[in-house]
């Protein structure tokens, strides 16, 4: 199973990797790695001020690769599942209004 991990220290950076427009909410891992739309991923984030990373796994749903359109880093995205609606919260609660924001990301 492919590990994924992302340590955010900023918002911009959190802004940048989120994926509200996926059911659920995703989160985008920047990564040389390579996997399949719908396979299981292992995860470990770490959000701005929190002290220790959340681990979980979830669904591809989302691959940039190398030499993405737009200057995008490679890398792939998973949809958070019902259980992980804690982890959803808590970054919609950080990003706020950012939510809204018509600056580029790293998937559109």
């Amino acid at each position: 199973m492919i590990e994924l991990s992302a340590e955010y220290t900023n918002n911009q950076q959190l802004y940048r990797n989120y994926m509200p427009f996926v059911t659920n909410g995703g989160l985008f891992f920047p990564t040389v790695e390579t996997a399949a739309i719908g396979e299981t991923v292992s995860a470990s984030l770490l959000l701005p001020d929190d002290l220790e990373p959340v681990i979980f796994e979830a669904k591809v749903v989302w691959l940039n690769p190398k030499g993405a359109h737009g200057g995008r880093p490679a890398g792939i995205g998973v949809r958070f599942n019902e259980s992980h609606i804690k982890i959803r919260s808590e970054i919609e609660k950080l990003l706020n209004r950012k939510l809204n924001s018509t600056e580029t990301t790293s998937t559109m």
